[in-house]
C-alpha cells in the first residue's frame, strides 16, 4: 500500500492555496471512484491526495433564465433526481442512472467523470454534444472557463494545469423543442462499463427538416467528439430512411477513421449504425 498525505479542504481557497503549494505532485479526488482503484492499483503515485467533496459550494444544481450551473461534486444520483436536469437536459439524467451501481452513482460525481477524461466514460460523451463548459481556477490565474470539447487532451488526460481544478459545469439551454436521447451498451445492466454509447441531440423546423444534430459515440474511440460528417448528411433535411441509412454508413466511417480496423469493429459496426438509426427514429416520433 502506497503512502501519501491525505487533505481535506474546507473551502476553495483552501483548496487552491494547497494546489499551489503542492502542485504535479499532487491528485484531487472527490467520489473517488476512479482515483481510489488507480491507487489501490499503483497507477498513479503521488505524494498528496486533496479532498474537494467537504466543499458545499462545488455541489448542487442552480438554474438562471438560459443555462444551468452543476458543482463538480454533485453525485450521479442527485443528476438523476433533479428536477432541473430532468426538464432541461433530460440526455444528463438519462447517462447519470446507468453509471455503475447504486453504490457508486450516489458517492461517484460528474466533475470526476469529466476531468478522469476515460474513453469509457457514460456522462462526459453526454455532456459533450450539450456544449458543456468548464469553469476552471487556480489561484494564480483565477477563472477560466473552456469548452469541454476543446478540454479533453488525450485518453484520461484533461487540460488542467497543475495548480487548478474543476469549479463548475456550465450548460446553455436548448432551444425549445429539442429532443435528446442516450443509449449505454454494456456486458450486463448494472456495474459495467461500457462497450459503446450514443448521445444524441434533435431539432427539427414545423415543416420537419433537421435544424440542428449533434451525434457523440463514446466508448468507441480514445477521445469522444462529435461526428460532424455525419450530422451535416442530415441537417437541412427531412431525414428520409434512405437517407438515416446513409447517415449511419457515414458515422461509423468517421468512427473507424479514428480507431482503424481492430478485432471489435466487426460488431462495433453493425451496432453502432443499428443503435443510431433507431435512436433517431425516436426522436422524429
Amino acid at each position: 500500500m502506497q503512502h501519501f498525505e491525505f487533505h481535506s479542504a474546507a473551502s476553495i481557497e483552501e483548496a487552491l492555496a494547497f494546489l499551489a503549494e503542492k502542485g504535479d505532485r499532487c491528485r484531487v479526488i472527490a467520489g473517488g471512484t476512479d482515483l481510489i482503484p488507480a491507487l489501490r492499483n499503483e497507477d498513479v503515485q503521488p505524494e498528496f491526495v486533496l479532498n474537494l467533496l467537504e466543499i458545499e459550494s462545488l455541489r448542487g444544481i442552480r438554474e438562471t433564465e438560459d443555462a444551468v450551473w452543476i458543482g463538480p461534486t454533485t453525485t450521479f444520483t442527485e443528476m438523476v433526481e433533479s428536477e432541473v436536469i430532468g426538464r432541461c437536459f433530460p440526455l444528463l439524467g438519462q447517462s447519470s442512472a446507468v453509471v455503475g451501481g447504486p453504490q457508486i452513482r450516489n458517492r461517484g460525481t460528474i466533475g470526476g467523470n469529466i476531468a478522469n477524461a476515460s474513453p469509457a466514460a457514460d456522462v462526459l460523451p453526454a455532456a459533450l454534444p450539450l456544449d458543456a463548459e468548464l469553469q476552471i481556477r487556480s489561484e494564480a490565474s483565477g477563472e477560466r472557463s473552456v469548452p469541454l470539447a476543446e478540454a479533453i487532451e488525450e485518453p484520461y488526460r484533461i487540460k488542467f494545469r497543475p495548480d487548478e481544478f474543476l469549479t463548475g459545469i456550465v450548460l446553455r439551454k436548448l432551444e425549445t423543442g429539442t429532443r435528446s436521447d442516450f443509449e449505454k451498451l454494456g456486458r450486463r445492466n448494472a456495474m459495467a462499463r461500457a462497450r459503446m454509447n450514443l448521445s444524441l441531440v434533435l431539432r427539427q423546423d414545423p415543416d420537419g427538416r433537421v435544424t440542428d444534430l449533434r451525434i457523440v459515440p463514446g466508448a468507441v474511440m480514445p477521445v469522444a467528439k462529435r461526428m460532424k460528417k455525419a450530422e451535416e448528411m442530415l441537417l437541412g433535411k427531412k431525414p428520409a430512411e434512405e437517407l438515416m441509412e446513409k447517415a449511419s454508413n457515414r458515422l461509423v466511417e468517421e468512427m473507424t477513421a479514428v480507431t482503424g480496423q481492430r478485432w471489435s469493429t466487426e460488431y462495433k459496426v453493425p451496432v453502432m449504425r443499428n443503435i443510431f438509426r433507431r435512436m433517431v427514429k425516436g426522436l422524429l416520433q
